[in-house]
């Protein structure tokens, strides 16, 4: 029977050597890993690499990771699981979740999970499009020490133990996150049709406002405020309370709903166990220091008539959607309106970053002064997986041709509200 693991360094000791076993042994009641095995390194040294289904079993070793590690908001513990509960599991997604460790010490852990697209199984990031950067969890010196050829050879050994896989599809990754280039980088990819969108924040919310066009964002808000003085201005809510967060997700997943309708756009906020989702995380996090989700409306006239819903990780503010009335409050902007008021908030918390996440939208562009480019991987791994990895491949380069051109992004929105729009 095959090996799992490699021959050990000869410096390393009999105890270590012992560890080493046969991939028929792995399948047992006395552990939760489908895999346990140990792969040689050039810049890392000999890595314990482990996979597992149980979210459980990985839960010590990715919040110590989580205390210092390279990661967004949406690879932290509590979103990962919640998300695969509600959302993954009756989607019929099966979790991968990979742990690669040295001696005891979790260097990395990969949230994947195996999912069906018509006759394929593809491999992917688990998050599915409510995620805005897909990534691993990384420790700061693997992603230093970690080689090229390392991160290749460690990709075709770990896929190499998940059998019924077609295709390694890997979307929505950020080339360079917190100055670390991304260690998938390193396999073949393509650039992304969507990139992402950041402001640098600082302690004075003036200087602030100033990256971008300053004076019209402090005229527009005087304006915003006058008009509005009538009905006695604009109130940021920010939920505190399970009834707070009920009003809020229930407006946004209708004012949603309507933008979605009339723009012909698939809207993944409908699908299996999503609202329950983002209710659970936005009650379990109420009134943390860094939630995974926080919720804010604006409360004109004592109605909400728009909503923003993000989290805090390490220091970055992660916009994870918005959305806004089609009424006659509309005329003012309330989107506008929230997000400066949401960026002021955030600079009151001390916050470093503010991100609206992936999509180029003309809000995001007139506050953000950073474009994090955005990369997707379509690897095959089984001959007929090749098929499909160059469908993946074609059809995002041909929405990379039309989202970077302003005529056909346009025709193309047009012809879809035409065609697929319900309002």
């Amino acid at each position: 029977m095959r090996k799992t693991c490699l021959d050990l360094n000869d410096n390393q000791n009999i105890e270590q050597r012992n560890n080493c076993f046969t991939a028929g042994e792995m399948n047992t009641k006395s552990t939760p890993f489908l895999f346990h095995g140990e792969f040689a390194s050039q810049g890392l040294g000999t890595l314990d690499v482990r996979i597992t289904s149980d979210f459980e079993s990985l839960r010590d070793a990715w919040l110590a990771l989580e205390v210092d590690g390279i990661y967004s908001l949406y690879q932290r513990y509590t979103w990962m699981k919640s998300w695969f509960e509600k959302v993954g599991q009756p989607a019929r997604l099966t979790p991968r979740l990979i742990e690669i460790s040295q001696c005891g010490k979790p260097l990395c852990i990969l949230p994947m999970g195996l999912r069906n697209r018509g006759p394929f199984r593809v491999l992917a990031w688990i998050g599915d499009t409510h995620t805005n950067f897909h990534m691993g969890i990384y420790t700061p010196e693997f992603l230093q020490n970690a080689k090229p050829d390392d991160i290749r050879s460690l990709v075709d050994f770990i896929t190499s133990q998940i059998d019924s896989a077609d295709v390694l599809e890997l979307c929505c990754q950020p080339v360079i996150w917190q100055g670390h280039t991304n260690p998938f980088t390193f396999l073949k990819w393509q650039e992304a049709h969507n990139h992402a969108f950041a402001l640098e924040l600082n302690s004075d919310f003036n200087s602030v406002l100033d990256h971008k066009n300053g004076p019209r964002k402090r005229k527009k808000f005087r304006w915003q405020t006058n008009k509005l003085k009538d009905v006695g201005g604009a109130n940021l809510l920010i939920a505190k309370t399970v009834e707070d967060v009920d009003r809020i997700l229930n407006t946004s997943m209708e004012q949603m709903s309507r933008r979605f309708d009339r723009s012909g756009i698939w809207n993944r906020f409908e699908d299996i166990g999503v609202g329950e989702f983002f209710r659970e995380i936005a009650i379990t996090e109420l009134n943390k220091t860094e939630p995974a989700l926080k919720l804010y409306g604006l409360e004109i006239d004592g109605e909400l008539q728009a909503t923003f819903s993000g989290g805090i990780s390490q220091n970055q503010f992660s916009g994870c959607f918005i959305s806004l009335t089609d009424g006659p409050y509309s005329k003012i902007s309330p989107g506008e309106l929230m997000i400066y008021l949401v960026i002021e908030d955030c600079v009151k918390q001390g916050l470093e970053v503010f991100d609206l996440g992936r999509g180029e939208e003309r809000y995001k562009t007139s506050w953000c002064d950073v474009t994090i480019p955005m990369f997707d991987t379509a690897i095959p791994l089984t001959k007929r997986g090749i098929l499909f990895a160059s469908y993946e491949r074609t059809k995002a380069a041909i929405k990379r041709l039309v989202r970077n051109n302003a005529m056909l992004w346009d025709f193309a929105k047009k012809v879809r509200a035409r065609v697929y729009g319900r309002v």
